[in-house]
C-alpha cells in the first residue's frame, strides 16, 4: 500500500497509515527526516496492528516533534492500539516511576532498606578485615613481602609534615585566644595544663585522625576502587588471591601502628605552638610551662589519646575500605565514592571522638 500523504490549508500534513505497521512502513515513510516545526496528523482509521518498530517510531516522532515545536496528531486510533501505545510508551513508564518516588512511605521503606544494605555490607567488610588482620594472618598471608613497611612509609612517614605543620598551627591559635581570656584576669599560668590537656585528649588524635581521613581514607578508596573498576580484584579471587588481605590487611597494620606515632608528634607539635604563646604573649618562663605542664597531665590523659587516636585509624581504614569495594560504573563512581568516604570518615570520627568524651 502506498502512503497517502495531503496537506490543508493550515500547513497540516496528513498521513494516512497502512493496515500493519511495520519496520517496512517506518523505513519508506523517512518522516523522521522532515520538517517537523508545522502538524503532523497520523490517521490511523485503516490500521489494525503496530510491531514494536512502529511503537519506537511513533514515540521518537512524538519527541522530534516537542522538541522542534511542532504537534503531532494520532486521529482515529483504535482503543486496543491506544492502550498498546500507552502500556509500552516510556512516558508512561516515567510517569508512574515519578509518583512512585512521590510517595513518602515508598521513600522511606528505601530509605531504610538501603540503609540495610549498606550497614550489612560495611560490617562484612570489617569483619573480614579484623578476621585476616589476625586469626587469618595464621592460615595463609596473601600479601607481597615489605608491603608493610612500604605502606608505613606512604601512610605514616609521608604525613609528617602536614600533621606536625597543621598541629602546631593549631596550637599557637588555640593558645593565642586562651591566653588573651587568661591574661585579662591575671590567670597566664594556667595556660600549660590547659592547652596541654586539650591537646593530649582531644585535639591531638582528633586532628590527626581528620588529616589522614582526608588524606589516607581518599587514597584507600581510590586505590581499590581503580582496582575493582580494572577488574583486578576480579583477578586476584581467580588466582585463589583473598582481595581484603591482600589489599586491606597491609593498610590496616601500617595505620595502626603509624596513627599513634603521629598522634604523639601531632600532640608535641600543637603544646609547642602554645609554648611559643605562652613565651612571648604572656612572658612565662620557659621552666614554668613546662612544670604546670607536667603537673596537670596524667597517665589516663596518655592513655585516652592512644585509644582514641587508634580506633580513628581502624575506622579510616574501615570506611575507605568500604567504599572503595563498593563502586559499580567508571571513573566518575570512583571520583563519587572518594568524596563520600572522606565526608563519612570525618563525620564518623567525630562522632566516635563525642563518644569517647563519655567513655574515657
Amino acid at each position: 500500500m502506498k502512503t497517502r500523504i495531503t496537506r490543508d490549508p493550515a500547513e497540516k500534513q496528513s498521513i494516512l497509515v497502512p493496515v500493519f505497521l511495520n519496520l517496512d512502513w517506518v523505513s519508506r515513510c523517512d518522516l523522521l527526516s522532515g520538517e517537523k516545526s508545522k502538524t503532523l496528523i497520523l490517521d490511523f482509521s485503516k490500521t489494525e496492528k503496530i510491531d514494536s518498530a512502529g511503537m519506537s517510531f511513533i514515540r521518537l516522532l512524538h519527541s522530534a516533534y516537542k522538541k522542534a515545536g511542532g504537534k503531532l496528531i494520532l486521529r482515529d486510533l483504535s482503543p486496543d492500539l491506544l492502550k498498546n501505545l500507552q502500556a509500552w510508551s516510556s512516558p508512561a513508564g516515567q510517569h508512574i516511576e515519578k509518583k512512585k518516588e512521590e510517595n513518602f512511605l515508598v521513600k522511606t521503606g528505601d530509605t531504610v532498606l538501603l540503609f540495610k544494605d549498606n550497614a550489612v555490607s560495611a560490617i562484612s567488610v570489617l569483619t573480614e578485615m579484623l578476621y585476616w588482620g589476625t586469626l587469618g594472618l595464621l592460615k595463609k598471608r596473601d600479601f607481597k613481602k615489605g608491603v608493610l613497611g612500604e605502606q608505613m612509609y606512604q601512610l605514616g612517614f609521608k604525613a609528617f609534615g602536614i600533621v606536625g605543620l597543621l598541629s602546631l598551627l593549631i596550637g599557637i591559635v588555640l593558645a593565642l585566644q586562651t591566653a588573651i581570656q587568661l591574661r585579662t584576669f591575671g590567670a597566664g599560668v594556667f595556660l600549660a595544663p590547659l592547652l596541654g590537656i586539650t591537646m593530649v585528649r582531644e585535639m591531638g588524635p582528633l586532628l590527626t585522625a581528620i588529616i589522614l581521613a582526608g588524606r589516607t581514607g581518599s587514597a584507600t578508596t581510590a586505590e581499590i576502587a581503580t582496582m575493582v573498576v580494572g577488574e583486578e580484584l576480579d583477578a586476584l579471587q581467580t588466582m585463589g588471591i583473598n582481595p581484603i588481605q591482600f589489599t586491606v590487611v597491609p593498610k590496616f597494620w601500617a595505620i595502626s601502628i603509624t596513627m599513634p606515632i603521629l598522634s604523639i608528634f601531632g600532640t608535641a607539635a600543637g603544646i609547642l605552638g602554645g609554648y611559643f604563646v605562652a613565651v612571648l604573649y604572656l612572658d612565662l618562663g620557659s621552666s614554668l610551662f613546662w612544670n604546670e605542664l607536667g603537673k596537670s597531665l596524667a597517665i589516663k590523659d596518655v592513655f585516652a589519646g592512644f585509644v582514641k587516636s587508634l580506633v580513628f585509624s581502624w575506622l579510616i581504614i574501615w570506611i575507605g575500605s568500604f567504599y572503595g569495594f563498593r563502586v559499580r560504573g567508571g571513573a566518575e563512581a570512583v571520583g563519587k565514592e572518594t568524596t563520600a568516604s572522606v565526608v563519612t570518615g570525618i563525620f564518623i570520627i567525630i562522632i566516635a571522638d563525642a563518644i569517647f568524651s563519655f567513655i574515657l
